[in-house]
């Protein structure tokens, strides 16, 4: 059973798994946050955090969805 999504969910199917002894691989995701600083190229940022989020469709455990730019 693979699984991407929420980690609730993934507790659920895990419980569910254990009477069958399943092969069980989980994507659970974090909020990998993109940081851009003041002197950062902006250009090259956005680039960089459009990849961040939409590389492998965003199912990766490092999909930059969050960005925090410094003012």
């Amino acid at each position: 059973i693979a699984f991407t999504g929420e980690h609730r969910t993934a507790q659920i199917i895990m419980a569910n798994a254990a009477e069958t002894l399943k092969r069980l691989t989980f994507e659970l995701g974090g909020k990998s946050p993109n940081i851009v600083f003041a002197d950062a190229d902006l250009a090259a940022a956005a680039q960089g955090s459009y990849f961040g989020i939409f590389f492998n469709q965003g199912q990766c455990c490092c999909a930059g969805s969050r960005l925090f730019v410094e003012e």
